[in-house]
């Protein structure tokens, strides 16, 4: 058998691939695969081809890597055309189990594998098959791959009768400009003088300004909380602190802070990890007191950054996924992302296909506002 699964994240074994982005950076896998809803697991084989996978049985757990509720959850995990449409459909179905299961994807949304043959579709066929009898071999229902953009991945998913569907779509902000007044002339008149009137509102309370992350650990830490607890998710103070000093030990200067500061405390930020050329943004935080300034998510995840770079240090800024309206309207360029699902019982294909199918047909739209 060409393949190995370990329990864990393997560090050592993982080191020894060719990493194909930066969330497969070791040091960021280390500090960071505690976020994924489940035990963690290292999947590799001899081919060259490598994953981080995780076992995930509970159908409240972390809706993004979760497949029940991607598939099936009303309303959606993330954006579509015509919710209510898909609710509508979604209601004359029986909802099939698609737990327990294996998903493969690295903390930060990334689904793509690493290693050298990651991009062999046929070497990604065996690759997967012999992963699918793995998981009908534990007793798992399915498969799955979520936040994958390699055709690669299609192309194998499909060479064994499996089932893709769009998923979310990711954002990026290229940089363009030298100063804020550069980055309101690349925009169209209209946008320039709403986000004109936004940035001059938020900075009349608050203070934009890149910072140390190990000054500002604390509201930080708190911000980012509060917008989980928001959002309907589970929050872990002690979880994240310890997630951001392995982050900080593990990137140093690379690491750092936009946001935006209320009486010298951090109000609205966002955390960063530079690789090269590209920002990436890795966590909004606000704070409850944050929250009364005005514009306040928006300073510190967009305006604070905008200010901070140029062309001089950045050409993109990774931005993440979802929330079309905010990041379009702010300059972002978009492409699609994909999930996956190669069920270990034949006979649950057309349960599942009904979900996908419903994804497929209501998709988030990559154009428009």
């Amino acid at each position: 058998m060409e393949l190995e699964v370990t329990a864990g994240f393997d560090a050592d074994r993982w080191a020894g691939l060719a990493a194909s982005s930066p969330y497969h950076d070791t040091g960021w896998l280390t500090a960071v695969s505690s976020r994924l809803p489940g035990p963690v697991h290292t999947v590799l084989d001899r081919r060259g081809i490598g994953f981080v996978g995780v076992l995930v049985d509970d159908p409240d757990g972390y809706e993004a890597y979760n497949p029940q509720a991607i598939l099936w959850r009303d309303p959606p995990v993330f954006e579509l055309t015509d919710p209510a449409g898909r609710a509508a459909e979604l209601a004359r179905h029986r909802t099939p189990n698609s737990l327990p299961a294996l998903v493969l994807v690295a903390p930060g949304y990334h689904g793509d594998p690493a290693g050298p043959a990651g991009d062999d579709p046929a070497a990604l066929t065996e690759f997967l098959a012999e992963l699918l009898g793995w998981c009908r071999s534990t007793g798992l229902a399915g498969l799955h791959l979520l936040f994958t953009g390699s055709p690669a991945v299609t192309a194998a998913v499909a060479n064994l009768g499996g089932l893709s569907y769009p998923l979310t779509t990711r954002w990026t902000l290229p940089v363009w400009w030298q100063d804020w007044p550069g980055y309101l002339a690349g925009l169209d008149a209209k946008r320039a003088r709403e986000l004109r009137r936004e940035h001059r509102l938020a900075t009349s309370t608050l203070q934009l300004a890149e910072l140390d992350p190990r000054q500002h650990a604390d509201e930080l830490v708190a911000g980012r909380c509060a917008v989980l607890r928001r959002h309907g998710q589970a929050a872990d103070p002690a979880g994240e602190h310890r997630r951001l000093a392995m982050l900080i030990e593990r990137f140093g200067d690379r690491l750092t802070l936009f946001g935006g500061l209320a009486g010298g405390r951090l109000a609205t930020g966002c955390l960063c990890r530079w690789h090269g050329r590209e920002l990436q943004v890795l966590y909004s935080a606000v704070t409850e007191a944050g929250r009364a300034h005005r514009f306040a998510h928006f300073a510190g995840t967009y305006y604070a950054v905008i200010d901070g770079v140029s062309t001089v240090r950045c050409d993109t800024i990774d931005y993440g996924i979802s929330h079309r309206a905010g990041k379009r309207a702010r300059g972002c360029t978009v492409r699609r992302l994909f999930g996956h699902v190669l069920p270990t019982d034949p006979d649950a294909r057309p349960g599942l296909a009904i979900g996908a199918e419903l994804l497929g047909r209501y998709a988030e739209s990559l154009t428009g506002r």
